[in-house]
């Protein structure tokens, strides 16, 4: 089981590179213990800090700091190999983890949207290859990075399709109607269209999947996703899926058999792998997903990629940095222009972090974010 603390420890020193923020808003989100323990795998570490997504205001700079000043205001993401949580009242950064933040825009909303809009921008832009005129799926629009997604992806061009998986979903994504081709809800399996011509390759193996299964959420909901996405993109296929995680199978007793359930439908990499339209691009989250030869064969007949979205790899490799920083700017100046409107769900104080952390798995629309007093 896992214990959240919050334990008392010292200011951090700072050297001349770096750069002390008294932390004014921390956005909530856990880490996958399986990369923390690749990292710390020479410590018999225990403990790992959580929440990296800061902003605040810089109080003490190092003798060679240049991109900063005593009383700017930035926001970033803590590396997760600093050791350090967000949630604290200070945290030491190097100056090329932070930009600054425009006035206009919130603490609560710069540290609630930038750790989801890295992702979103490297998963489209970087690895995805968005282009406009193309046809992309994100799964779960209604969470807080899909929903970055979403209104990235349509300010560059993009027909939108996405997903959502309860009511609340439904009722937040109404209010992207101008952003969103399609919802496509995944408790529903009357999304068939008759009469719908799909090509051969995108339904090699589809008897493989088991249509008991469509409304389990321990299943996946083939019935419903893949000829909502066959109807939007005219029988072609996606050109790029954002997926929030997917599960290695579409029976529901094999995923049951090796613990890989959620309590909402999650789509099976079947029928992703279905989706995706000659040369498409699949981004996915999932650090341990394996392709069988079947779905290898339907890739390869495709000639379509799969990429692995990590946001922290950009601030883990030191060859990276300029890069990030012009992502951590451009989204900066989206924010601030109203192109990314952060989903921010509500705010906690920095004592009940801890219950929040608890049950932060159930918050499926928005973010939540621990705002300093």
């Amino acid at each position: 089981a896992v214990r959240v603390t919050t334990p008392i420890v010292d200011i951090p020193k700072i050297d001349k590179y770096s750069v002390l923020v008294s932390v004014k808003a921390c956005g909530l989100s856990t880490s996958d213990d399986k990369v923390l323990k690749v990292l710390y795998k020479d410590q018999s570490k225990t403990k790992f800090p959580m929440c990296h997504e800061i902003a605040g205001v810089v109080v003490e700079v190092g003798d060679w700091v240049t991109t900063v000043e005593r009383g700017d205001e930035v926001v970033g993401l803590i590396p997760l190999d600093y050791n350090q949580s967000g949630c604290a009242e200070y945290v030491r950064l190097n100056e090329y983890d932070v930009t600054k933040k425009p006035q206009g825009v919130s603490f609560v909303d710069a540290a609630g949207c930038i750790g989801d809009a890295v992702k979103a921008y490297t998963g489209l832009h970087y690895l995805g290859r968005l282009t406009s005129g193309d046809t992309v799926l994100v799964m779960d629009g209604a969470s807080s990075f899909g929903a970055i997604a979403i209104q990235l992806a349509q300010h560059w061009g993009a027909k939108v399709i996405t997903t959502a998986s309860s009511d609340d979903e439904m009722l937040y994504l109404e209010g992207l109607k101008g952003q969103v081709a399609r919802v496509v809800d995944l408790r529903k399996t009357d999304n068939f269209v008759s009469g719908t011509d799909f090509h051969p390759a995108y339904m090699i193996g589809s008897g493989s999947n088991n249509n008991n299964n469509a409304n389990s959420n321990t299943g996946g909901n083939a019935r419903a996703l893949l000829p909502a996405c066959m109807q939007e993109s005219g029988g072609l296929g996606i050109d790029l899926v954002l997926d929030n995680g997917v599960t290695q199978f579409a029976e529901t007793s094999y995923r049951i058999q090796v613990e890989d359930t959620y309590d909402h439908p999650v789509p099976s990499k079947h029928d992703i792998v279905s989706c995706l339209a000659v040369g498409g691009r699949w981004i996915t989250s999932k650090s341990d997903l394996q392709l069988d030869p079947p779905h290898s064969q339907m890739m390869f007949m495709k000639c379509a990629s799969i990429g692995f979205l990590f946001e922290q790899a950009w601030i883990l490799s030191s060859t990276q940095q300029g890069r990030y920083l012009h992502i951590l700017m451009d989204i900066m100046e989206k924010v601030s222009s109203g192109v990314i409107r952060p989903n921010i769900h509500h705010t906690v104080s920095f004592e009940s972090v801890p219950d929040a952390l608890e049950s932060l798995t159930d918050e499926r629309v928005g973010k939540v974010v621990m705002k300093m007093k």
